[in-house]
């Protein structure tokens, strides 16, 4: 079934039977050995193993959430104790096929639902925008829609300079916020791009920037509310920023470190022209004011090869088949690795140049 490409939701899969669910130690963790870095690590919460594929659009995701849909019991008592997260050095499942299926280049979570792009293009005649009709992913979609005119203005005026007062006499001069990702850096040998690609951040490794708040409020606020809803995705690894990517640019193909988030783009200035992004075997192309939501796990690329700029709003949200339960034992676990100098301590030391946050984003 995986050969031909066939998408499950299946919590179960007789193919990944050699796999056991496993538990380990409270709050154990493990890193990969030198050589090994691509190889994922696996996390495991005393659930069935579920992988799931596509190689073309597949409007049954887009078309009833009755037959799509599951729900996952964290209260049946056989599970882990509380406070407990798992997580092994695990095998790169079943990434010896030509299928794209999500790799994460550090934690999987099995048994979520999964698609390379949880909103169908315009030119499908999909019942639904949003795969599975999901409620929560759906929310985020026509709150972040409804507010296209709020965040392209503020991004005009904060980035551009657009209306902005730049008398030099003037006790209230505007300048245009810096950008704080360096594509220049001394590690640009090996840079995740080609081209000039700017960020002005609002959360860059899970901590906001109090002088995008006080220049974007709007957009701040919006995020914020998120954060209230528990729909804000907010771990070392999220992000949300102002994504310009210049003409003639490209983003290399990449994945992105988990399958726990789910990205969403909302662009706010697509040029005319080869502007688009793949996410496992599909293409697409951003429309300004419609939003697109994509499980970053899978591997993508980004290009733009026309001679205009391409400037998009990006934010991670939680991927809603992570529990509340599971949440709080993720955050719990990632800072317990924070704290023990095993994650975000080279962003730490990078933190000037913002070399490293590349590698976890596009």
């Amino acid at each position: 079934r995986h050969a031909k490409g066939i998408h499950t939701c299946s919590r179960s899969r007789p193919s990944l039977a050699r796999y056991p669910t496993m538990f380990v130690l409270r709050r154990t963790l493990t890193t990969a050995p030198a050589g090994r870095c691509g190889t994922p690590l696996l996390m495991i919460c005393g659930r069935p193993s579920a992988v799931s594929a596509t190689t073309d659009t597949d409007h049954r995701h887009f078309s009833s959430s009755a037959d799509t849909t599951t729900t996952r019991d964290d209260s049946d008592g056989n599970g882990p104790s509380d406070d407990s997260a798992t997580v092994v050095q695990g095998p790169s499942l079943l990434t010896s096929t030509s299928v794209h299926r999500p790799s994460p280049s550090l934690f999987h979570l099995p048994g979520l639902r999964s698609l390379p792009f949880w909103t169908a293009p315009s030119s499908s005649q999909a019942r639904n925008r949003v795969a599975y009709n999901d409620p929560v992913v759906t929310a985020v979609v026509n709150q972040l829609e409804s507010s296209y005119d709020d965040i392209r203005e503020e991004y005009m005026s904060a980035v551009v300079g657009s209306g902005a007062r730049t008398d030099p006499d003037s006790d209230s001069v505007s300048k245009p916020l810096e950008p704080d990702y360096d594509v220049k850096s001394e590690h640009s040998s090996d840079a995740l791009h080609t081209g000039s690609w700017y960020w002005h951040s609002y959360v860059l490794n899970g901590q906001r920037q109090p002088i995008f708040a006080e220049r974007c409020p709007k957009t701040a606020a919006i995020v914020d509310g998120l954060k209230e809803t528990g729909q804000l995705f907010e771990t070392p690894f999220a992000f949300c920023f102002f994504s310009t990517l210049q003409g003639n640019s490209t983003i290399k193909a990449h994945v992105g470190p988990m399958n726990l988030r789910l990205r969403i783009h909302l662009p706010l200035v697509v040029p005319t022209g080869d502007c688009g992004l793949r996410v496992g075997s599909q293409v697409r192309q951003w429309e300004e004011g419609k939003a697109l939501v994509l499980d970053d796990a899978y591997e993508h690329e980004v290009w733009n090869k026309t001679d205009s700029v391409r400037v998009l709003l990006l934010l991670d949200v939680w991927h809603p088949d992570v529990t509340a339960t599971e949440r709080e034992r993720i955050c719990n676990m990632f800072e317990y690795a924070k704290d023990k100098g095993w994650i975000g301590k080279e962003q730490e030391e990078t933190k000037q140049t913002a070399s490293n946050p590349a590698l976890n984003v596009v």
